[in-house]
């Protein structure tokens, strides 16, 4: 009775083996080309000039070390970024695989046309990895791709490494192709890409937070100090935050001057008094928890000495919250979604309302209170 079972079994698993399908759709990846990192330029025709940096092994393996990896610039020039692919198609040996791209770079006057145009095939390849960062290249993101390397860093990884750091210290929000396409093809809303430039042959410099309007690079783009403050007003606090600020203009030693406060907690309410389509007020009232992180001037055992550096840090900050609201205002960038909070809370007067017309015109009105909670271990 058993040995009939065991033949049955056998039988059945031969029968399911028969019944399986091989792998119809298969990509090797010694067929490919793998592209981490690409620059999109605007070219003095009009089109798209794209130029990708491929990952290549310099030279083969000699006795059991592996071969040097190196960036190798490849450059197509067509109408769309589909039409640069095909062009890249003929000058790569190999498929052109964008599944591991991890950067896209655009050149500034690129980016000034309407991005969604130029992203569209992100959109509709399923190659194409949705976790890539878009990035702003100041000038020609061609002088970047055609660093190939930033330091003794491969191109691709001193990139990301970058963006990271500045994302985790407050300065950069990170944006990929998923996280922006949403806020494309909403009027209410605006969002922001990172901004970075080359300042040496081998290396570069994030400058700050670049402003979209209506899906197109302003021109526009905060410094660190800026992005910091907008962020935090947007109560996207990355996992460090710190500011430094001029507290004692009178001192005569210049370092005795500066404090840097480092932000531990902020939380910024937004409140929108709307009476008509032409009287619109919004509060932004950003209440902040910090310790000081820097002040050679003294060791800060007096609490009335701590005092005077919360009213001062407050200041400071006030000033800083001001001119971010002026700036974004005027490139007409909602980055701080006012639209959407109107469209919730007040949706029939936002029916009423063009939307771009009103926003650089209405009366955002920022409130900045610190509370200095610590004044380091030194005490």
């Amino acid at each position: 009775m058993v040995p009939h079972r065991k033949f049955i079994s056998f039988i059945s698993i031969i029968l399911s083996v028969l019944l399986l399908t091989g792998c119809w759709d298969q990509r090797l990846l010694k067929d490919l080309k793998l592209v981490f990192t690409v620059g999109f330029d605007l070219s003095e025709n009009g089109e798209i000039r794209s130029h990708v940096a491929l990952r290549e092994t310099k030279k083969f393996s000699v006795g059991g070390k592996p071969g040097e990896q190196i960036n190798v610039v490849v450059e197509g020039d067509g109408i769309t970024l589909r039409d640069t692919r095909l062009m890249l198609d003929r000058r790569i040996p190999g498929e052109f695989s964008p599944s591991k791209m991890r950067v896209y770079l655009m050149g500034e006057e690129l980016a000034k046309q309407d991005i969604y145009s130029i992203l569209d095939i992100l959109y509709r390849d399923p190659k194409s990895p949705l976790g890539a960062k878009l990035v702003i290249a100041q000038g020609k993101a061609e002088d970047v791709i055609d660093m190939k390397v930033i330091k003794e860093t491969m191109l691709t990884e001193g990139i990301i490494g970058m963006l990271e750091n500045s994302e985790d210290h407050t300065i950069l929000q990170n944006e990929t192709v998923q996280t922006v396409c949403p806020v494309m093809f909403d009027p209410s809303a605006d969002f922001s890409l990172p901004v970075i430039k080359k300042i040496e042959p081998h290396d570069i410099e994030v400058v700050g937070m670049g402003l979209i309007s209506e899906r197109k690079y302003t021109g526009v783009t905060l410094d660190a100090a800026h992005s910091t403050v907008l962020l935090m007003l947007a109560n996207k606090k990355g996992k460090i935050a710190q500011l430094n600020m001029m507290v004692k203009p009178e001192e005569e030693n210049i370092r005795n001057r500066y404090m840097t406060l480092n932000i531990v907690k902020s939380k910024t309410k937004m409140k929108a008094e709307v009476n008509s389509p032409s009287d619109i007020k919004v509060h932004l009232d950003m209440k902040i928890t910090g310790t000081i992180a820097e002040y050679p001037k003294n060791h800060l055992v007096d609490k009335k000495a701590v005092k005077e550096l919360e009213e001062k840090a407050t200041e400071n900050i006030q000033v800083q919250a001001e001119e971010v609201i002026k700036i974004i205002q005027e490139a007409n960038s909602d980055i701080l979604h006012i639209g959407q909070h109107l469209k919730v809370h007040h949706n029939k007067t936002w029916k009423e309302l063009k939307w771009r017309e009103v926003y650089p015109s209405i009366e955002i009105i920022p409130t900045v209170g610190v509370d200095i909670t610590g004044t380091g271990i030194i005490n």
